[in-house]
This record gives structure tokens, sequence and C-alpha cells, in this order.
């Protein structure tokens, strides 16, 4: 997940003035709605350790508990200015992953950290927070059934996963090193990847968060399966600096932190940021999958 450029610093800054100009009209459209919404994963940490964004990243990640995900969805479109647009894995377009983006049609992002380079517009994305099983059995059997079918849904679209990643566990690394040498992940893209999706919404959608009393962003893990918080952890949110603007994020920022990076403030070797293989472009190519 994010946008990402090997461009000079100043085109860095320019992308992410980009981001900030869509965040007025996000917010403004959850406050109208009553919605609620966190800083999540690098966001959060950017918010928090250089109240902004992280100096070598340039993306946004927003969550939403999963009733409010699906309020926004029905209503965000109506809000949106011309040059925007929602997106989703079930729409006609490009976008195949499983959470939602709101997207600046203006500019778009050149992605050559996969298999095959590709174009996507200037996007925010808005990822569901779901729930999980309380009993101990009843949650290893959902989190296999999970995880089997994410792993269908990757592979389906190998070419279009960022292989040049830092951070991913060990046997992650192991099974791209291996697809890309024996070229079988040609064959694994025949999937159909919409259905995987469809497949992961319906498990996702099993656990009420209000009933399971957890809270957890599963498709937006790239290390793994992710931590699972407690909801009183999550809310209510509370406001944190971000650029020049002032936006939500979970109660406990810290406990939400420590749990996914340990010692976050602490900045990671320069080799291990997550540093993308990415650039902005001005207008859309020819070539750019609709």
């Amino acid at each position: 997940m994010g946008i990402e450029t090997i461009v000079k610093n100043e085109k860095l800054s320019i992308i992410q003035s980009h981001i900030m100009d869509m965040m007025p009209i996000f917010v403004d459209i959850c406050k109208k709605e009553k919605i609620r919404y966190y800083m999540i994963g690098g966001t959060l940490l950017g918010a928090v350790r250089h109240k902004g964004f992280i100096p070598w990243d340039d993306d946004i990640d927003i969550g939403m508990e999963r009733d409010d995900y699906d309020i926004f969805l029905k209503v965000c479109e109506k809000y949106l200015p011309d040059y925007m647009r929602l997106r989703t894995y079930w729409d006609d377009s490009y976008h195949h992953f499983y959470w939602a983006r709101i997207v600046d049609t203006r500019y778009h992002i050149k992605r050559m950290g996969s298999v095959r380079e590709r174009q996507e517009e200037l996007w925010i994305d808005i990822l569901p927070l779901d729930g999980m099983p309380s009993g101990k059995i009843a949650f290893k059997l959902h989190k296999w059934k999970l995880q089997a079918s994410r792993l269908v849904y990757h592979l389906s679209c190998f070419d279009k996963v960022n292989v040049q990643r830092p951070g991913r566990p060990l046997v992650h690394r192991i099974i791209i090193k291996f697809l890309l040498f024996s070229r079988l992940w040609k064959f694994f893209t025949l999937l159909d990847t919409k259905k995987s999706l469809d497949r992961i919404d319906k498990l996702l959608k099993k656990n009420p968060v209000e009933k399971s009393g957890c809270v957890m962003d599963y498709m937006g893990s790239t290390k793994g399966f992710p931590p699972v918080f407690p909801l009183d952890k999550f809310r209510e949110p509370i406001l944190y600096p971000f650029e020049d603007m002032q936006l939500m994020g979970p109660s406990d920022a810290d406990f939400y932190l420590r749990s996914i990076y340990h010692d976050y403030m602490t900045l990671p070797a320069e080799h291990d940021r997550n540093v993308h293989a990415e650039k902005l472009v001005e207008t859309v190519d020819e070539g750019m999958e609709e």
C-alpha cells in the first residue's frame, strides 16, 4: 500500500502536497456524515513521530470500522469534486485492491516495484476495520481461512505485487523469489482476482466489531497476520497533528504503534526504510488500464 517514488525530494514534497489537498475534502465528508475514521499504519506513526508524513514515505492510510466504511462508500461520491473518484475492487477500473480509495484523477503514479509497470491515480487508501471470533479454536480457524484466501488473492494479481517492498516476513520473501525464478506466477494470474476478494469480503464481515469487541486491519497488513486490538484501544478517536491539519487516530496511539513497530520512536536503518519505486506523472498514458 502507498504512493511510491524514486524521484528527487522536491518531487516527493509535491506528491505529499497533492495528497494533503485531498484531505480536507475527505475530513469534511466524515464530519457531515458523522463517520469515525482513524489514521493507521505509517500514517499514524508519521503523525506521532514526525507530526506529518514520514520523510521517506508519501501515502495516507485511513481505517474505518466496517459499519462506517460501508456508509462512507455509499455517500462519498456525492461530495467529491469532478476531478476526484471513489475506487473499489468491484468497479470497472484498474483497481485491484480489497480496500477502497479516493483518487485525484489529475495526477498519476507510475508503479515500478512490481513485475509489470502500470499507472494508478493519486490516492488516499480507505481500509475497513473488522473483528475476529473470541474463542481460541474459532479464532484459529477463521485466521486460517483468511490467510488461505489472501494467498489466492495475491497469487491472482502477482504481477501487480510490489516485490521490492522491504520488511516482508522471510516466508513471503522465499515464496516471491520462487515464483519469480520459476515464472509460475504467470499461471496463477489466470485466477479471478475479484472472486478471491469476494471470498475475503464474506469472511471479514462475519465478525462485527461491536460483537467481537476487537478490531484489526486485515488486508492492509504486509507482515503476516495483523495485530488484533481491543476495541477500547481505538475508541473514541482523538486528534493528532498531521502537517497543517488535525486528523483522527486511535485513542491509544502508543499501544497501537508498539504492537506494530515496537520501538517506534527510533528511526529504522536506511536499508529498512520503505522507500518506494514509483514516480509521479501528470497525465494518463494511453496504456493505462481502465
